[in-house]
């Protein structure tokens, strides 16, 4: 396996939700996006957060149920996520994230956050390194 880090496979571009955002915006950015997760970040681009399909899910269940009052991101976001760092071997993150289901992973630099890697990209990369093995033999 190459030595190829998340700084090889980041999308710097990611889209985002910024804390305060009403579940109804949110869930227009994911359907929008085709993302089933996005990270939520405060007004200094700090990660604070995730929200996924099925946290929005579970909260329009329960507003509809109970009437309750507008729902925002950060009512329902998880607050315990995997994050990564610019800096990480791909070989480490394969083996950090395999015990998870998330398809996004945020990628932190210095505090602040900078992007994603998707599961797919890196699978592609773990693939072509399998491929450059077998061409060697």
């Amino acid at each position: 396996m190459s030595i190829k880090t998340v700084q090889n496979i980041i999308h710097k571009k990611a889209i985002t939700v910024q804390c305060q955002t009403p579940l109804a915006k949110i869930i227009d950015t994911l359907i929008k996006s085709q993302q089933t997760q996005l990270p939520v970040v405060n007004n200094s681009n700090k990660l604070i957060g995730m929200v996924s399909l099925m946290d929005c899910q579970k909260a329009l269940l329960h507003s509809a149920y109970h009437c309750d009052q507008p729902v925002i991101v950060n009512d329902i976001m998880a607050k315990d996520y995997t994050y990564l760092a610019l800096d990480q071997q791909l070989s480490e993150v394969a083996i950090k994230t395999q015990q998870h289901n998330e398809n996004i992973f945020p990628v932190q630099h210095e505090g602040k956050f900078v992007g994603v890697i998707k599961r797919v990209d890196l699978l592609t990369e773990l693939n072509n390194d399998l491929s450059l093995c077998s061409q060697r033999k």
